[in-house]
């Protein structure tokens, strides 16, 4: 043995722990957004069987955004199987679209700017006037005026679109909406950690300035 094969030293195999640990942690962030637009569109066909009384625009777009919301899901569900990295513009286009859902739902519990789409059916009770029905007539029982034909409605507030009950403005978030603005959350939370990397600095800035634009709002009166 010469003094040569002494020093020298066969090179380390190389490693692919840290492309392993990356290919895990990017799973880990696509099953979790996927789990949360799951969840939340399956809330949202909840929620389109309770606002059955709203209407059919908002029972449609309760459908066609769990539809997207699945979907979606879906699409993150195989490449977690895969091993496949969701693409730059479908997390854009999940980011943009929960964004946006999350301030429609905001505007909509705590504003009366999307009232008049919201209509209060009380059935065969009437108008709120206490009337009776007579036939297929709807008749006071004080001043004998039938209202089959329609009457005007004195409200300082947004009516319904179809001009029944005048809707009530500022109502609280329900058990559903509250658990699908979590899901929502959630998947938002794991959709920025799957962003290209140049942009999620973007995303996140971005994002507290929507907080601090919101927190303005409501600590102006705005959002009540």
């Amino acid at each position: 043995m010469n003094r040569r094969d002494v020093l020298e030293v066969p090179p380390a195999p190389m490693t692919s722990a840290a492309p392993s640990r990356a290919r895990r942690v990017t799973r880990l962030w696509e099953s979790a957004a996927g789990l949360g637009l799951a969840a939340a569109g399956v809330l949202h066909v909840a929620a389109a069987v309770d606002h059955l009384e709203a209407g059919d625009l908002a029972v449609g777009f309760f459908l066609l955004t769990a539809l997207a919301q699945v979907g979606v899901a879906g699409w993150l569900a195989i490449g977690t199987w895969t091993g496949s990295r969701p693409s730059p513009q479908l997390v854009i286009m999940a980011l943009l679209g929960t964004v946006s859902l999350l301030a429609l739902y905001l505007v909509a519990h705590m504003t009366s700017l999307l009232d008049a789409f919201a209509v209060a059916d009380h059935g065969s009770g009437g108008h709120g006037h206490g009337g009776v029905r007579d036939g297929q007539t709807q008749i006071d029982p004080v001043t004998g005026v039938d209202f089959s034909a329609g009457m005007p409605i004195s409200s300082e507030g947004p009516l319904a679109m179809d001009g029944q009950q005048p809707a009530s403005g500022r109502h609280g978030p329900d058990g559903i909406g509250t658990a699908t603005v979590t899901a929502e959350l959630l998947a938002l939370t794991a959709l920025t950690a799957l962003a290209p990397a140049g942009w999620r600095g973007r995303i996140v800035n971005g994002l507290f300035a929507l907080g601090a634009l919101t927190w303005g709002l409501w600590f102006t009166g705005v959002l009540g």
